[in-house]
């Protein structure tokens, strides 16, 4: 069983990769709320203030532990397939498809239905004061991070400023923001208020879904009104894996990098690992990666390099803890705005592949919790697209065969493996230990923060990358 906690040492902890967001899940925790409280929170923040990763048209999943049950939960809000989805578009196996941005890329948004499923399950304080700080980071305007001016310049880049009413929001002055500067989201704002008060049935019909999908049609995509009319959000039993020493909790293997993560773990010898992390850990990990790919024959995400994807984790005084991750897909998503309601939509419609039954969307999303067998709990995941199931993978190694802190594993040198060619790539710390023409993998290029929190008897302590902004707060 869970050890007691302390409950006189501090109410919780939250990290983020935003400070703002960080705060508005503390501000939760302050007020009573629970751990979901403060990742709901939390979340709604990011939406505004890491626009460039994630937001309320996006999609995603979370594993949550509610005591006093001992068993994490999964709240699962991947998204689905448009009723009229081309199915001439799907992806094939090991391909991607071509419609990563426009209209035709957007599916059914999936943010709010997932975060709101979560709060009436595990949920202490009323939706509207939890919504509450993202409607003022929108509507006075957030300081913009390194992250979010790195990936509008990119975007601004790519397609000179992208559609109009993309423009008219993120690039107000003609051009991308600058680290540092204000950027006001005013029409988001008031979706936000419109969700604070009407809960989910504000994307199950009515003006915000008349308007996604006007613009989506406009630019020749799927969605219309009956894709709303409910959602498929699932809360139940998380996804688990036992080792020797530890037990991970994750999402379904189907439709997530648990696909890839919980294979590679069971097909590493830790007997080879050694006592480091040397040239039998690179050569293990790059082998059981591999494997887990070549099994899966591709991902919808293996050749979008970006940093997309965003993760936050929260823990509380009773011991309840979240590790959420949720995306737009590529960096920006489909590029489309919703005119009037400040939505940045999603790219997810390149995920599906067409399997028995029907079009499933495959991400590489892993949040997970980590069990240890000394009473430890880590909730962490990362961000980076195909590069997330190799990162989180190489945290459970550390933690679990190591006995590595969380802070220690994130920060540690980051292996992966090119999904187009099956080729190890490595940060230039762990190069001696592999081939010399292997590729060197870079902070920034192509991957962003891996965030965590683990829970011992009595504390907290937060686990954050080094190489990235992030945000952490406590209550």
């Amino acid at each position: 069983m869970t050890p007691p906690y302390d409950k006189d040492l501090r109410v919780g902890l939250v990290v983020t990769a935003n400070q703002a967001a960080a705060d508005a899940g503390a501000s939760a925790l302050a007020a009573g709320g629970t751990a979901v409280d403060a990742a709901v929170a939390a979340a709604f923040a990011l939406c505004v203030a890491d626009p460039a990763n994630c937001g309320v048209g996006g999609y995603g999943g979370f594993l949550v532990y509610a005591p006093p049950s001992d068993a994490p939960v999964l709240v699962d809000f991947n998204t689905w397939a448009p009723a009229r989805l081309d199915p001439s578009f799907l992806r094939v196996p090991g391909a991607v498809t071509d419609f990563a941005e426009g209209g035709a890329s957007v599916a059914p948004p999936a943010v709010v239905a997932g975060l709101l499923a979560a709060h009436d399950a595990f949920g202490r304080l009323p939706l509207a004061e939890l919504v509450a700080p993202s409607v003022g980071l929108a509507a006075d305007g957030f300081i913009v991070g390194f992250s979010a001016a790195l990936a509008l310049r990119q975007h601004w880049e790519r397609t000179g400023g992208g559609e109009p009413e993309f423009a008219r929001i993120f690039y107000p002055d003609g051009g991308p923001p600058e680290h540092g500067s204000r950027l006001v989201q005013t029409d988001l704002a008031g979706t936000l208020e419109n969700i604070a008060a009407t809960g989910v049935e504000a994307f199950r019909k009515g003006p915000i879904v008349d308007a996604i999908c006007a613009a989506t049609a406009a630019d020749g995509g799927f969605l219309e009104p009956s894709d709303f009319s409910e959602d498929r959000v699932v809360v139940g039993p998380a996804e688990t894996l036992t080792l020797k020493t530890a037990v991970i909790h994750g999402a379904p293997r189907a439709t997530s990098g648990a696909g890839l993560v919980f294979p590679a773990l069971e097909a590493i010898d830790f007997d080879r690992l050694g006592a480091n992390r040397e040239a039998a850990y690179v050569e293990e990990l790059g082998g059981a990666l591999r494997a887990a790919w070549a099994a899966r024959a591709g991902s919808a995400e293996a050749g979008l390099n970006a940093r997309h994807t965003t993760h936050l984790s929260t823990a509380d005084a009773a011991g309840g803890m979240v590790a959420l991750t949720f995306t737009h897909g590529p960096w920006c998503g489909s590029g489309v705005v919703a005119p009037g309601t400040g939505i940045l939509l999603n790219g997810g419609a390149n995920l599906f592949a067409p399997t028995n039954e029907g079009p499933l969307a495959v991400t590489n999303m892993s949040p997970v919790i980590v069990d240890l067998k000394n009473g430890e709990r880590h909730a962490f995941g990362a961000t980076g697209g195909p590069r997330i199931p190799a990162f989180v993978l190489t945290s459970i190694v550390d933690v679990t065969h190591y006995g590595s802190s969380l802070s220690a594993a994130i920060a540690a040198p980051h292996l992966a493996i090119r999904v187009a060619d099956g080729e190890l790539e490595v940060e230039p710390e762990l190069a001696p230990f592999a081939r010399p023409d292997v590729k060197l993998l870079r902070a920034g290029e192509g991957f962003g923060p891996e965030l965590g929190i683990t829970r011992k008897p009595g504390e907290w302590v937060s686990a954050v990358d080094p190489r990235f902004e992030h945000g952490r707060a406590s209550a």
